[in-house]
């Protein structure tokens, strides 16, 4: 079975466009940069820039000599972003991260366990927001789009769709039947023509339009396929990549472990998020991590002035390691397994023999113990550890997460198209009307191997105190910076 399919990824900081064949063969792919506006609180893109920059790399593609006549398009990106329409048109989006209308989480309209019965979580960023514009600014919009890729979907096809992954993170989802609960926004000023249509990853979203195929170069009439969000798009492929089912790690600016599961599983301890699966009736269950690569890069800046592989050298030098030196490395406050938005970091165990470089060396630590506890609040036990983001780049990263959970750890050469081969699997089974699985091995790359990485076994006893040291140590974190 083979097609050729158009995979684009629209995430935070870049946008990458791929030619992907069925045979997992990459024929090229074209990179390009992302601008976030922000001011305060406020974190906003804007929409028209992401139809330019498409437009650029798709241009790219073909003056690279890469033949644009596909058998589908399919898109992925940014989850829980809220793009409000207004007479057609999008001039802004206000990204996850944004904080305004976070005081309307406090005014619901159902009683909590309502809502988790429903969607599976508690309200997240994307209703209030919703509610917070409706209240505000209600001249302002007409229809919303929830995710970046389906902004790309919009001006491809002139179609406003939105898929299950994404249709979760916006709390107003039933994510048992997958379609829009009516009972989560009634009485919030929302209405249900505002917005869009739900749709299956793999179902066909609409057809390149020929505006769109004359500003882009994909030829009219191309399907375009509704695709997921990025969060699904990267467990889909990741799973593929790793040849199972047990889950994976994720190390960006934030961190998460993810885990397939057939049952939704409500916590006690730590923040557990579900999303919608990729396949009917299943879903993801991800332990989301505020700090990761966000304190790596505050590290690099600390002792290194940002020289990325200067900081690879300090942390390689033999004196190094500590038996005692714990960082904490909750800068951002923490979700998991201490839930505590005003959280510090910390470092603890500091004598007259510590240097920097055991200071650096303590921080990657303090991630991978992270880590590796989000690991056993999802209960996943595996010989292999799957290890994918922008984390993965830095050598000593993956040997010490390697040495912390003193198993395998295996990246993916093309890190960096991880999700755009996702995204390509949806197409694929929309093509060959195939299983998850089989769409999801016909799209791995072919090109590059693996990266394995060894623990060091000799290091398993001295991580496994300071380990049992850090778990202490964090627990006693919560709460204290709340006066």
């Amino acid at each position: 079975m083979s097609c050729r399919l158009l995979s684009a990824d629209l995430g935070t900081t870049s946008l990458k466009v791929m030619i992907l064949n069925g045979g997992g063969q990459v024929e090229g792919s074209v990179s390009e940069p992302v601008h976030t506006y922000t001011d305060g609180g406020n974190h906003e893109q804007k929409p028209p820039e992401w139809w330019q920059t498409f437009r650029k790399a798709c241009r790219t593609l073909q003056s690279n000599g890469i033949d644009l006549n596909v058998d589908g398009v399919v898109c992925t990106g940014q989850m829980e972003d809220f793009i409000p329409f207004k007479d057609g048109r999008a001039e802004t989006a206000i990204l996850y991260s944004d904080t305004r209308g976070s005081r309307e989480l406090t005014k619901r309209h159902l009683p909590p366990d309502v809502v988790t019965a429903f969607t599976g979580n508690d309200w997240r960023a994307t209703t209030p927001l919703m509610k917070w514009m409706a209240d505000e600014f209600p001249e302002q919009w007409d229809q919303v789009l929830f995710g970046s890729k389906d902004y790309l979907i919009y001006r491809l096809t002139g179609a406003s769709v939105c898929d299950p992954v994404n249709g979760t993170v916006t709390g107003m989802m039933n994510i048992h039947t997958r379609a829009w609960e009516e009972k989560l926004w009634e009485g919030s000023g929302i209405f249900r023509r505002q917005l869009p249509r739900l749709l299956e990853p793999e179902e066909t979203a609409g057809y390149v339009l020929k505006e769109a195929a004359s500003q882009t170069g994909i030829p009219a009439g191309t399907p375009v396929y509704c695709g997921l969000g990025d969060g699904g798009a990267v467990t889909l492929a990741a799973s593929a990549h790793a040849g199972n089912d047990e889950g994976y790690a994720y190390a960006g600016t934030t961190g998460w472990t993810a885990v397939p599961a057939d049952t939704l599983t409500v916590s006690e301890e730590g923040s557990v998020f579900h999303l919608a699966a990729p396949q009917q009736g299943r879903f993801i269950k991800i332990m989301p991590l505020l700090n990761m690569g966000n304190v790596h890069q505050w590290a690099v800046h600390t002792w290194c002035g940002g020289d990325f592989e200067a900081f690879e050298k300090l942390i390689a030098e033999p004196a190094s390691v500590s038996g005692s030196l714990l960082f904490i490395p909750y800068l951002n406050g923490e979700r998991n397994p201490v839930i505590d938005e005003k959280a510090k970091g910390a470092f603890i165990g500091i004598d007259g023999q510590v240097t920097q470089a055991h200071m650096a060396r303590a921080v990657l630590e303090g991630l991978a113990f992270s880590l590796k506890q989000t690991f056993f609040q999802a209960g996943v036990t595996s010989s292999t550890l799957f290890l994918v983001g922008g984390g993965t780049k830095s050598r000593a990263f993956r040997q010490t997460v390697a040495d912390v959970f003193q198993c395998r750890v295996q990246v993916s050469a093309e890190q960096e198209l991880l999700a755009s081969f996702g995204a390509a699997a949806c197409g694929f089974r929309a093509i060959h009307k195939c299983s998850w699985e089989e769409a999801a091995r016909a799209v791995q790359s072919v090109d590059e191997e693996e990266i394995i990485v060894a623990p060091d076994v000799s290091k398993k006893e001295k991580l496994e105190r300071k380990e049992r040291l850090f778990i202490e140590a964090a627990g006693r974190m919560r709460g204290l910076f709340n006066t």
